[in-house]
């Protein structure tokens, strides 16, 4: 795929998006983390959907990498910066609704403001997006790629509902990044400890290695990248190469996980817990996750290829 002077504008627009998305959802996860919005109103349903959003812009760029290159990005105006500037300001009346929502009991008792405070939430990211684009751009957008959006939006389906049985299995790599972090932190510190099941304390710092810590996404969204990516290439791919790269690159990843959960744990030793409890639940794993697996695409895929592709 030959990257032009349109092409180049739309990946730094769409990595301008990504980055406005994972700013708000850092903003906006922790707090709705520590309350009992995140259950008790429904909003732990925006945690998948959010990265599926980034997900499924990777998926779609594969899967039009040969077309992209036709789009026209629109010059940017004032209309982009005041999309921009809406987004940003539903920030604070999310929090003003959402504070007044949580002196209510449940989502049922005043369905009027929990459906407010949702609508609210959706609309941040639908502002950020028109603002990035353009809304003309975006109509002639959905007009060229029906199709493959249409494709994404299922793919996306599958894998929200999918990824709810996937969690399951969570407690077994937890216990094995538990046991990673107890050997890399026990040459650091003289006392650190295990607190069975999942708890590490270090340094009069305690944090339990549970769901977010486990890596299990990541491994489960770049095994369905893999297999997306090769069944699109497959009659130019070596099967065997393809079959045997996939169980290094799952080792990888596992090792990009542990190396950010020390990170993030000496940030809560060194500096300050609070910070870390925070960048637990932001999206630096998937930061992670996309470099790791852009990376991939680039110095490892095509050594996957019967034949070497430049």
């Amino acid at each position: 795929m030959k990257i032009n002077g349109e092409l180049r504008k739309l990946l730094i627009r769409t990595l301008l998006f990504v980055g406005l998305f994972i700013l708000v959802s850092g903003i906006i996860g922790p707090y709705v983390i520590s309350t009992k919005l995140l259950y008790g109103f429904n909003f732990f349903i925006y945690g998948n959907l959010g990265k599926l959003v980034i997900f499924s812009v990777i998926v779609f760029l594969l899967l039009t990498r040969d077309r992209l290159h036709t789009l026209k990005v629109q010059k940017v105006s004032l209309y982009n910066y005041l999309f921009i500037l809406f987004g940003f300001l539903l920030l604070p009346l999310f929090f003003y609704l959402s504070k007044l929502l949580l002196l209510e009991k449940s989502f049922t008792t005043n369905t009027l403001l929990s459906l407010s405070t949702h609508v609210v939430l959706i609309l941040i990211p639908l502002f950020l997006l028109c603002g990035v684009f353009g809304i003309s751009f975006l109509t002639q957008f959905y007009k060229d790629f029906k199709r493959e959006l249409l494709i994404c939006l299922g793919i996306s389906v599958v894998l929200f509902f999918s990824i709810f049985q996937v969690w399951k299995l969570w407690p077994f790599l937890s216990v094995f990044v538990l046991q990673a972090e107890y050997l890399l932190f026990s040459h650091i510190y003289p006392n650190v400890y295990i607190l069975p099941p999942y708890g590490l304390f270090v340094h009069s710092f305690i944090v339990q290695i549970a769901e977010a810590c486990s890596g299990l996404e990541s491994i489960f969204l770049f095994t369905v990248l893999y297999i997306l990516v090769s069944v699109i290439d497959w009659k130019k791919l070596h099967i065997k190469k393809v079959i045997l790269f996939f169980p290094l690159l799952l080792i990888g990843l596992v090792l990009v996980n542990i190396l950010r959960v020390f990170l993030l744990i000496m940030v809560g030793v060194l500096i300050n817990p609070q910070i870390m409890s925070e960048l637990f639940h932001t999206y630096l794993g998937l930061v992670l996750f996309i470099i790791y697996f852009f990376l991939f695409l680039k110095y490892g895929y095509p050594h996957l290829f019967k034949l070497r592709q430049n």
